[in-house]
This record gives C-alpha cells, sequence and structure tokens, in this order.
C-alpha cells in the first residue's frame, strides 16, 4: 500500500517543507504544492530536490482548496495503476509528523479494507496536548460529537474517494474569493452523502501549532463561511434559523448587536446557494 503524502505550501513556506519529510521509504512518496501567490518564486531547497521520493508541483495564485485538489490530482497522475489502493494523507508545512505516523495509518486501513476516510489525531505542539478533544475510541464520522470539527491535516482518505470525484470545494477555505474556512466540513458532508466509510481515530499522528488566522467572531470572512457552510448542509429555513441562532449567541458573547452579525452569515448562506 502506497501512501501518499499531500503537502500545500505558500510563497516562502517551502522552507520548511523539508523539516515535514520523514526519511525515505519505498511505499511512501511526496507530493509538494508550491503557490506563488503571484510572486516570484525562490529556488526549491537544496533538501527538496535530492530526494527522490519528493514530487514538487508549482501553482500560480493562492487558495488552500486549489492546492489541495492539485495535490490529489498530482498523486493520482503518479500512479502506476490507477485502480491501486493507495492512502492520501493531507497535511502543510507546518505539521511535524510521528516518526510511527505512516505505520499507524497503513495498519488502520489495512485492518478495515472498506474504510474510504480516517481522521486521526493531532498535538498540539505548543502545549502538547490533544489539539482538540477526540473521541476515545474509534467513532463514525457520522456519530461524532457535538462539538468535534474536522481538519484537514488530521484527514486522509484512499485513493479511490479521489477517483470518484471528490474534492475540496475551492468557494472555501484559506486564500479563496469570499470566504475563509468550512472546507473540511462541506468535504465530510459530501463523504457522508456518497455513503463513505468514515472514522474518527484517536490515533495521534503528528503536531500544529495552531493558527489564529480568521478565528474572531465578527469577523466578516468567517461569518460569512458559518453562513455558507449552513447553505450548502441544510436546507433554507434551517439554514436560517441556524444563522439566527449564531448571530444570537455571538452576539450575546461578544456584547454586540446581532445584526450586523446577522446579515454576514445570511449573506453566506445566500451565496453558496446561487
Amino acid at each position: 500500500m502506497t501512501l501518499y503524502v499531500l503537502i500545500s505550501t505558500l510563497g516562502e513556506g517551502i522552507r520548511a517543507v523539508p523539516s515535514v519529510l520523514l526519511p525515505a521509504e519505498e511505499a511512501v512518496r511526496y507530493i509538494v504544492v508550491w503557490q506563488s501567490e503571484g510572486q516570484p518564486l525562490t529556488a526549491c531547497p537544496f533538501e527538496l530536490s535530492v530526494r527522490s521520493d519528493v514530487h514538487v508541483e508549482i501553482q500560480e495564485g493562492r487558495g488552500l482548496c486549489r492546492s489541495r485538489n492539485a495535490a490529489i490530482a498530482a498523486a493520482i497522475a503518479q500512479m502506476e495503476d490507477p485502480l491501486e489502493d493507495a492512502v492520501f494523507l493531507i497535511t502543510d508545512d507546518d505539521v511535524c509528523l510521528r516518526e510511527d505516523a505512516f505505520n499507524r495509518i497503513r495498519e488502520l486501513y489495512e485492518r478495515y479494507p472498506k474504510l474510504d476516510v480516517a481522521l486521526f489525531g493531532i498535538n498540539n505542539s505548543v502545549t502538547g496536548e490533544p489539539l482538540k478533544r477526540y473521541p476515545a475510541r474509534l467513532t463514525s464520522y457520522a456519530h461524532r460529537p457535538r462539538c468535534y470539527y474536522p481538519s484537514s491535516v488530521e484527514m486522509t482518505m484512499r485513493s479511490r474517494v479521489a477517483q470518484i470525484g471528490l474534492r475540496f470545494d475551492e468557494r472555501f477555505g484559506l486564500g479563496s474569493e469570499q470566504l475563509c474556512a468550512g472546507e473540511e466540513s462541506v468535504f465530510m458532508t459530501e463523504v457522508h452523502r456518497r455513503k463513505l466509510t468514515a472514522l474518527i481515530v484517536p490515533t495521534i499522528i503528528g503536531s500544529t501549532d495552531p493558527k489564529t488566522t480568521g478565528q474572531q467572531a465578527q469577523n466578516v470572512k468567517t461569518l460569512r463561511s458559518k453562513g455558507a457552510l449552513y447553505g450548502y448542509q441544510l436546507s433554507l429555513p434551517l439554514a436560517w434559523l441556524r444563522s439566527l441562532k449564531e448571530a444570537l449567541s455571538l452576539a450575546v458573547r461578544k456584547g454586540i448587536s446581532p445584526f450586523g452579525l446577522l446579515r454576514e452569515i445570511w449573506w453566506g448562506v445566500q451565496y453558496i446557494r446561487k
């Protein structure tokens, strides 16, 4: 079983990619998508150029979902057999993988041959604690804990998931035109709708320093992303009720008027339902 490690990086972030790589293994390939963000790119680090197991794909512009999708396409193109039972691991240039991460991933997929997607645990590299509260045991994504939201750096999938056409929605995520978050939940919504098998796995495979970009509740793009996610997942009446509830909750917590919050959240609903 070949494991493809799909790494997204932007501009000078390429300098951090060598620290993500583990010692070369016969059945591990790295796909690095290096986005330019409209700026001239410097030379690729020597540590990457000398590794035959590393493929660097240069992509103009920016957009995290664009990068993820380009990495998936590049991995599929590298597969000698389109029906190969391979696994894709989604990660970034700021993730530190455990030395046994690949073995842990392979063992799970070999144990469950019908498994399509697995969301593994990631530690907070600052505190050493799990990044979020993970279930204590293997849990179907359909029965995920109420406050659990997926992160792309937790995500692994069999190559067949990509081969049936499932991709990240490029309207969502960092670097998109109007929205800055929600792409993982949208992806997993499609996994569920297509009746694919997905598990949350409490096994830790790496660590990262949590980002704070876009996490303020009153940030316009964040509010619009919330609304877009409601509009994507729910009927229009339910999306309205969820938007109203969210606006009121945020208003109480922040001590501000709910009307501006509701306007931006509902903008996101309408944007994604066009």
